[in-house]
């Protein structure tokens, strides 16, 4: 499986690096969560701007973003706003949601930026491509908080996503039975055996699909999200658990 390389991390080589949300609402909050994780075992911080209190103000989402490059260190910042309509806490009309998009690569502060699959829409190529020229690595990603998909749909929608120039696509899918979690990892294992062009994020939510969770470096899910004391999707896991068992499974 291809990599992808960013500051001193190779996502897609060796035990999935793992990810903690940061979903607080007010920016005081924000990069004091932000301190906290900078000396964690963890490899990158999730900024969920779709909680920040001030998401209408593009200046005080600039000057956050910029705080907190500042407070993680080396750790990789993702940059997401989870619309209403993907399992977020906000609604963004489509133009407003472009325009935060092209504020974060403004910015120059994120190391990985999360663009919709089905909210970009027609614009995803281009706004792949703005990224890349901003020097930011894509997380292109579809969410299903009712069902999991049949495994050729999640596939398809992966190589959607890479033919569209993602660097990682991303699939987060909740089960409803056992084989839910299987087909998962079935789709996540058909990417890194036939579609190795890039890595692959993937999760089954929920507690039936923790394991999925923990399994990535055997199914080919390069990162995975850590619960760091607030959990920003159901089934994450706390991150002491996350590093022991990746650990323990690590090839």
């Amino acid at each position: 499986m291809s990599c992808v390389n960013i500051r001193s991390y190779r996502i897609g080589e060796g035990r999935p690096k793992v990810i903690l949300p940061i979903v607080e609402r007010t920016e005081a909050a924000i990069l004091e969560k932000a301190a906290q994780f900078s000396t964690l075992l963890a490899d990158c911080v999730e900024w969920r701007a779709d909680w920040f209190e001030s998401f209408q103000s593009p200046a005080a989402i600039a000057r956050c973003v910029q705080k907190l490059r500042v407070a993680l260190r080396d750790k990789l910042l993702l940059v997401t706003f989870r619309t209403k309509a993907e399992g977020g806490e906000r609604a963004l009309s489509h133009p407003e949601y472009l325009a935060f998009l092209h504020l974060i690569l403004d910015t120059d502060c994120a190391d990985l930026l999360d663009i919709e699959f089905f909210t970009a829409g027609a614009d995803l190529p281009k706004l792949v491509e703005q990224a890349h020229s901003a020097g930011v690595a894509v997380v292109c990603s579809s969410h299903d908080f009712a069902k999991t998909p049949p495994r050729a749909e999640l596939v398809h929608r992966m190589v959607q996503m890479q033919q569209a120039g993602a660097d990682l696509p991303k699939l987060a899918v909740m089960p409803q039975t056992r084989t839910d979690v299987l087909e998962l990892l079935a789709a996540t294992a058909e990417m890194a055996d036939r579609h190795p062009e890039t890595p692959v994020i993937t999760m089954s939510m929920g507690a039936l699909g923790a394991v999925s969770r923990l399994a990535g470096e055997t199914f080919g899910s390069a990162m995975t999200f850590a619960n760091p004391g607030q959990a920003s999707a159901p089934g994450q896991v706390s991150l002491n658990i996350v590093n022991e068992v990746l650990n323990a499974l690590h090839l």
